[in-house]
C-alpha cells in the first residue's frame, strides 16, 4: 500500500473516531444543558438584603444567560460567570470582588427539574484576597418560593479561624 493511502486511512480513522467520540459521550452536553436550564432560575434582576456583623445593606444585582450556556452575575461589588464544569460535573463560578478579591465556587447538583420551595443548595469555594488571606466558605441557600431565596455563608480563614457570617435574602424584582 502506498504511503499516501496509509496517511488517508489514518486521517479518515482519526476523523471518524473524533466524530464518533461525541456519539459515545453525549451525557456531557445533556448535563450542561440540564444544569443551564435549571440554574436559569437566577436570570433576573434581584433586590438583595445582606447582613454581616450587624451591618445591613440593600443592593440590586442582575443575572443573565450567555450564548455559551453560562450565567453572568453583576452587582456593585461582584462580577461572576457560572457554567457547567464537565470535569467535576458541577455548576461552577469564578468571580471578581471589589478590592481585588477573587473566588472559585461550585454548587451542588440540581435536586430536581426546577427550583421548588424548600430546596437547599450547597455552594462551596475559596476566596483569595489581595493581602494573601484565603477564606474557605460554604453557603447554604434555600429556595423560599419562585421569587425568593435565603442564604447563609460561613467559613474559615487559612488559619482555621471563623470568618464573619453573611446572611442574604434575595427577591426577584418584577
Amino acid at each position: 500500500m502506498k504511503k499516501s493511502n496509509m496517511k488517508n486511512i489514518a486521517l479518515f480513522t482519526s476523523v471518524s473516531l473524533l466524530a464518533l467520540g461525541g456519539a459515545f459521550s453525549p451525557a456531557q452536553a445533556d448535563d450542561a444543558e440540564t444544569y443551564y436550564k435549571f440554574y436559569s432560575y437566577y436570570h433576573a434582576t434581584w433586590e438583595i438584603e445582606e447582613e454581616t456583623e450587624g451591618k445591613k445593606r440593600t443592593f440590586t444585582a442582575k443575572c443573565h444567560g450567555s450564548g455559551g450556556g453560562c450565567n453572568i452575575y453583576v452587582d456593585e461589588k461582584e462580577t461572576s460567570v457560572w457554567g457547567f464544569d464537565p470535569k467535576t460535573r458541577q455548576w461552577t463560578g469564578v468571580g471578581q470582588l471589589d478590592g481585588g478579591s477573587r473566588y472559585l465556587m461550585a454548587i451542588s447538583r440540581p435536586p430536581g427539574p426546577k427550583f421548588e420551595p424548600g430546596m437547599v443548595f450547597t455552594f462551596t469555594g475559596t476566596i483569595w484576597h489581595p493581602d494573601g488571606k484565603i477564606h474557605y466558605v460554604t453557603l447554604k441557600q434555600t429556595c423560599i418560593d419562585a421569587d425568593t431565596t435565603s442564604s447563609v455563608m460561613t467559613g474559615i480563614d487559612q488559619a482555621g479561624k471563623a470568618i464573619p457570617k453573611v446572611t442574604r435574602t434575595s427577591k426577584r424584582k418584577k
